[in-house]
């Protein structure tokens, strides 16, 4: 995270998994896995995202299903 205060990553086939991000934290997601950002602070968040596939934007399965479900 390279601004803001915190974000939460919740991740997990049902978004089981909470992980708080603080500006300067790295945080390392696994290809496949399920995962949802969520800034509850009214201060903007920034988080900088890297991969390594070449074809990472075509191997995004984007899963509004789950944004019911995040607490």
């Amino acid at each position: 995270m390279t601004a803001g205060q915190e974000i939460e990553i919740w991740s997990g086939s049902e978004l089981e998994q909470c992980e708080l991000v603080h500006a300067g934290d790295y945080l390392f997601i696994p290809a496949g896995v399920p995962h949802v950002a969520v800034n509850r602070s009214t201060e903007s968040a920034e988080f900088l995202g890297a991969r390594n596939d070449p074809a990472a934007n075509e191997s995004v399965v984007l899963m509004p299903e789950l944004d019911n479900i995040v607490p």
